[in-house]
């Protein structure tokens, strides 16, 4: 049904708002998806975003999402709202889509978005596989005004010298790095952790 879904605008946005901690104001916020069907149902993005990523589905949808966050920065602007910016996952598959940066730019010049006003967020495990294709693709997108995000930091494949030779703006520290039964290891590794994305910018 997907491609039925995404014609019937069945894919929804979400926002998750990101609060400033230090004037505890909203600063920006990450785009989510949410299945929900005609009959109302709800399918959740771990029921149905693995198979995308088998079948190739999940280059439509991340496209789809993009174009989803820009109508909606659109709407924000020309109500005279201030926008501000928004976090939307992207694939290893569309990162490597033929004319993937065409399209993305063509999507914002569409409606008039300015690239700072979209962060581009990828997976830490893509990171991995080829460093240097990654850091070309991701420069170039950079330079375009886009911002890069890391997700899921710290859950296995972390690397130092990926963290060095890739343009990240943003690093998203998964959850379970801050769970060890240990307090005092849990700090010490995430002051390292913080002082060393400070270091690297």
């Amino acid at each position: 049904h997907m491609y039925e879904a995404i014609e019937n605008g069945e894919f929804k946005l979400y926002l998750q708002p990101k609060i400033d901690l230090k004037t505890n104001s909203l600063a920006s916020a990450e785009a989510l998806v949410r299945w929900i069907r005609n009959d109302g149902t709800t399918i959740f993005p771990s029921q149905f975003i693995p198979i995308f990523e088998q079948n190739g589905f999940c280059v439509n949808l991340d496209m789809y999402m993009v174009e989803k966050v820009c109508q909606l920065l659109r709407q924000w602007i020309d109500e005279g709202y201030q926008a501000i910016p928004i976090a939307i996952n992207q694939s290893k598959l569309v990162l490597y889509e033929i004319g993937y940066v065409k399209n993305l730019c063509g999507i914002l010049d569409r409606y008039n978005i300015p690239a700072s006003l979209i962060t581009l967020e990828i997976l830490e495990e893509i990171a991995i596989e080829n460093v240097d294709d990654l850091n070309k693709k991701l420069t170039e997108l950079r330079d375009i005004g886009f911002k890069i995000s890391m997700d899921d930091f710290g859950t296995g494949y972390s690397s130092l010298n990926m963290l060095s030779e890739l343009p990240i703006d943003i690093l998203k520290l998964d959850k379970r790095m801050a769970q060890k039964r240990n307090v005092q290891q849990n700090q010490t590794i995430l002051n390292f952790v913080f002082g060393l994305a400070q270091c690297i910018g």
